[in-house]
């Protein structure tokens, strides 16, 4: 793909999200619980655009991929997006509200992965091994609904907070019923932790085949198990100690900070700073 193919593929991904977002924001603020039919539809056409474009590039790099801070922002926003119009498609299901946050999020990572510079370091992996695609697909499965669950967790600790100071402003009428909203919330968190588990062990198992030890003592492993303990200490609470609410929010929040940090973080510090 020439440089100029690909800022025009970037742009129309970056603008489709952005109308998105006003079209969906809009809609919310309306009072309207489902998600912008027009809006969705611009989602997809950004989400099909990008995704067939990073197809292109792997198959003319033959599956080699330089996992930087810039190529990790678009995998991720890929997998967010995904998840997004995925969960905007089904019952029963509060996606669409988390659209005023995740579009714009969407479109500035897009945007961020051609402005930021270009990293001095980065990991050259070939994505061709079964074990390491699976193991990426579900990370990055893992990352998006984290994601997504950490901006319900946010309204989920503002509609408690508000429910016990009694402090109601139009924010708290705009956003779902907090029943609705918890079990959106922890739906996405199980199976959120799910993923995080088994990209884990694919990715105990491919490092075992290729270095002969199960998991590499590096930043990106602490952060991620990191994770994997603050979700397992949530779903603890919750079973016997009935943790919910802003309880419940600070260790989502928490274990989306570390995978923050596994994900982008490190990369961050590899590629601009050491």
């Amino acid at each position: 793909m020439s440089i100029w193919m690909d800022h025009l593929v970037i742009a129309w991904v970056t603008v489709a999200y952005g109308l998105g977002a006003v079209l969906v924001t809009y809609r919310q603020l309306r009072g309207h619980g489902e998600p912008s039919i027009l809006g969705w539809w611009l989602v997809a056409l950004g989400f099909f655009t990008h995704l067939v474009a990073m197809s292109s590039t792997l198959m003319a790099h033959h599956g080699a991929v330089a996992f930087d801070l810039k190529v990790s922002l678009e995998f991720v926003s890929l997998a967010v997006a995904l998840l997004y119009l995925v969960s905007c498609r089904i019952p029963g299901v509060e996606a669409p509200i988390v659209g005023i946050v995740v579009l714009p999020m969407l479109a500035l990572s897009v945007l961020a992965s051609r402005v930021l510079p270009q990293a001095h370091r980065s990991e050259l992996l070939t994505v061709t091994h079964p074990i390491l695609i699976a193991h990426l697909v579900m990370s990055l499965l893992a990352y998006g609904l984290l994601t997504i669950a950490a901006i319900f967790a946010l309204m989920d600790a503002f509609q408690d907070h508000a429910l016990k100071s009694k402090h109601l402003g139009r924010l708290f009428h705009l956003l779902p019923a907090l029943y609705r909203l918890e079990t959106t919330l922890y739906h996405m968190v199980e199976v959120g932790f799910a993923l995080l588990t088994f990209s884990i062990i694919s990715g105990g198992i491919y490092s075992w085949q290729q270095h002969g030890t199960l998991f590499a003592f590096n930043h990106k492993v602490i952060f991620t198990w990191a994770t994997w303990i603050s979700l397992a200490t949530l779903f603890v609470g919750r079973y016997y100690w009935g943790w919910r609410g802003v309880k419940g929010a600070k260790f989502i929040l928490s274990g989306y900070l570390f995978l923050v940090l596994a994900f982008f973080g490190v990369k961050w510090v590899r590629g601009y700073i050491l």
